[in-house]
């Protein structure tokens, strides 16, 4: 008896033994879930980088119009976290080009030819441009016009004002705003 309870007892042990040395481990997927979902809130899409100062910089749809056009964007990028939304208008200006913006947001124009839009770019006025119709909302972003349910005309003033520029629109939407604003363009 004394016999086969060593044989069990070694038996045992060589068992947890070879289980030891032969077990098999298992790799760990790293599950990356919250590293997207934080990636998607911090981070936002679009073709177009703009800075505003005093802002962080964030991505947003640009609509390129030419020619004499009208229409309302349909291309919206999102700032992350906070839901606002933004777009962009590009355009190129002689010495007698007129933008008409319709709805309610901020808008800032910046003289570029190209993104990114930097605090540099942002357009003087009254040298470049003039602008009816819009209050001027610099306490809320520097450089920024803010219409409310009205149509603001900006007018892209002689030699001075021709170039290339965007019109960059920034809305709260708790605020009753929208960046899907209406546009006519008449170069």
């Amino acid at each position: 008896m004394k016999s086969l309870l060593n044989k069990t007892k070694l038996l045992i042990v060589l068992g947890l033994i070879a289980g030891l040395t032969f077990q098999c481990e298992k790799k760990k997927e790293e599950d990356l879930t919250p590293i997207i979902a934080l990636a998607a809130l911090t981070t936002s899409a679009g073709d177009c980088s703009v800075s505003a100062s005093g802002k962080a910089t964030i991505n947003t749809w640009t609509t390129d119009v030419t020619g004499t056009t009208a229409g309302t964007i349909s291309k919206l990028g999102s700032v992350p976290v906070v839901g606002h939304t933004t777009a962009a208008i590009k355009l190129t200006s002689d010495a007698s080009t007129i933008l008409t913006v319709n709805g309610s947001a901020f808008i800032i124009i910046y003289k570029a030819s190209a993104c990114p839009l930097t605090t540099s770019n942002v357009a003087a006025t009254p040298s470049n441009f003039s602008i009816t119709t819009a209050t001027d909302s610099n306490s809320k972003f520097p450089s920024s016009y803010k219409i409310t349910n009205q149509t603001a005309t900006i007018t892209f003033n002689g030699a001075q004002g021709a170039g290339d520029y965007y019109v960059f629109i920034y809305a709260i939407p708790r605020n009753g705003q929208s960046a899907a604003v209406n546009y006519t363009f008449t170069p």
